[in-house]
């Protein structure tokens, strides 16, 4: 029972990060990749299904029960899963503050409700096949693939877990360098020396700004909506999107 569970999550996971990319592929009009692992899989939608087929088992017989269950058992996944990544890496992967009726920006209703939809779509429409797809695999290729998704997905998780935690560091080194930037271009004089010290300066600020951006626009496309509580690197996050746009554009 385990190893099939395991075979839902990664389905599940792979369809939710096509509906996913195709969503905001089409809110914005242009292929976007989405996801905080590397591979072609979101494991918060994976999660969020077998807890959904899980809940709603003994009620599936009632549509509207199913549609309330999921809208509920999503929400909290969603919740859970952004308050847990913000305490571990410092930042909001999504924020949902500009949606109306949103709760600290770490849901909304519109989300809630389309994950309702997908809910019924997932208990009526999509399992089925999928239970009888895994249900034809012999126990071998159920045990061995549900080692092979443990691996991979654990692999993928620590790269994604190291990238982000190195993006933080270098977001607070570049915060760091910037103010003693700031603070020296605030003490400096009008002489010639002085001037040619503050361009230098302005130069290097620059520079930190670009190196941030290059090391860090896979994240930043990612997670549009990438938020920090301290007002300070928000702008620094601000300020990367704005870069890339103008590079973007310049393409």
């Amino acid at each position: 029972m385990i190893d099939k569970l395991i075979w839902y999550f990664l389905i599940y996971a792979i369809i939710g990060y096509i509906v996913e990319v195709l969503y905001c592929s089409f809110g914005e009009k242009k292929l976007v990749n989405r996801g905080f692992l590397g591979g072609p899989w979101l494991p918060i939608y994976g999660i969020g299904a077998l807890l959904v087929l899980i809940g709603t088992f003994e009620i599936s017989f009632n549509f509207i029960f199913v549609f309330i269950v999921t809208v509920v058992l999503t929400s909290l996944v969603e919740y859970i899963g952004s308050w847990i990544l913000e305490q571990f890496f410092k930042i909001r992967l999504w924020d949902y503050s500009t949606y109306p009726f949103n709760l600290k920006g770490r849901i909304c209703l519109k989300n809630s409700l389309l994950f309702g939809l997908l809910g019924l779509t997932l208990v009526y429409g999509i399992h089925p096949f999928v239970k009888d797809f895994v249900g034809k695999l012999s126990e071998k290729t159920l045990s061995n693939g549900s080692h092979i998704i443990i691996l991979i997905i654990g692999i993928d998780s620590t790269k994604a877990v190291m990238g982000m935690l190195s993006f933080t560091r270098l977001l607070e080194l570049y915060h760091k360098r910037k103010v003693e930037i700031e603070e020296r271009l605030a003490n400096i004089g009008t002489t010639t020396q002085a001037r040619l010290l503050i361009e230098r300066l302005k130069e290097e600020r620059k520079e930190l700004l670009e190196n941030l951006v290059n090391r860090s626009h896979s994240i930043i496309n990612r997670f549009p909506s990438l938020k920090s509580r301290n007002i300070e690197k928000q702008s620094h996050l601000k300020a990367l999107r704005e870069r890339l746009k103008e590079r973007q554009k310049k393409r």
